[in-house]
C-alpha cells in the first residue's frame, strides 16, 4: 500500500511542477514615473525643496543688490581713491561676488541632494508595495510601464501601486531644508 502511494507521489509530484513551469507567467505592469509624480509624499517634498529655493534666492539676491550698489559707489569714489586702494576694494568685490557664486551653487546641490535622499525614500517604498502586490497576486514579473508598449487593464497596478503609496507615505523623512 505504501509502495503504490510513494508511486502515485513520485509520477504525480513531476506532472505537478511540469504543469506549473509550462503555464505563462503573471505578469503586472507599474507605471513609476505616473506614480512619483502623482505621490502625496513626492510633492510635499516638492514643495518643501521649491520653498526652500525661493528663500535661498531671496538671501542671494540680497546680498548681489548689495554687491552691486558697493560696486556703484565704488565706481562714483574711484577718482578721489589711489589707484592701490581702488584695486585693492575691486579685488574684495570681486572675492565676494565669486563666494557669492560659490554659495548659491553649494545651496542648489545641497537642495538637489536633500530631494534625491527623500525621492531614494519614496521609490524605497514603492518597491516594497510592488513586491506585496506581485506576492499578493502571484506574479511572476512586474515591469515597469516604460518597458512595455500596449498593457491590457486587468495588468496595469499603476492605479493601486500609487493608493498604497499613498496611504503609507503621505511625507518623506528626510530633514527640512534649513538655510
Amino acid at each position: 500500500m505504501h509502495l503504490v502511494a510513494a508511486l502515485v507521489l513520485a509520477i504525480a509530484l513531476p506532472a505537478v511542477a511540469q504543469a506549473q513551469s509550462s503555464r505563462a507567467p503573471l505578469v503586472g505592469v507599474i507605471d513609476i514615473q505616473a506614480v512619483l509624480r502623482e505621490s502625496v509624499a513626492v510633492k510635499a517634498l516638492a514643495q518643501r525643496i521649491e520653498a526652500a529655493r525661493q528663500t535661498a534666492q531671496q538671501a542671494l539676491v540680497s546680498r548681489e543688490d548689495s554687491l552691486r550698489a558697493a560696486d556703484l559707489d565704488l565706481a562714483q569714489r574711484r577718482p578721489q581713491l589711489a589707484e592701490e586702494d581702488y584695486t585693492r576694494e575691486r579685488g574684495d568685490l570681486e572675492a565676494e561676488g565669486i563666494a557669492l557664486q560659490r554659495e548659491m551653487q553649494a545651496e542648489r546641490r545641497r537642495l538637489d541632494q536633500l530631494f534625491n535622499q527623500g525621492m531614494a525614500e519614496v521609490q524605497q517604498v514603492l518597491l516594497a508595495i510592488s513586491q506585496e502586490i506581485a506576492l499578493e497576486r502571484e506574479l511572476d514579473l512586474v515591469l515597469a510601464k516604460t518597458t512595455v508598449i500596449i498593457v491590457k487593464p486587468e495588468f496595469d497596478l499603476t492605479e493601486e501601486a500609487l493608493k498604497r503609496l499613498n496611504t503609507r507615505l503621505t511625507d518623506v523623512s528626510s530633514p527640512v531644508p534649513a538655510n
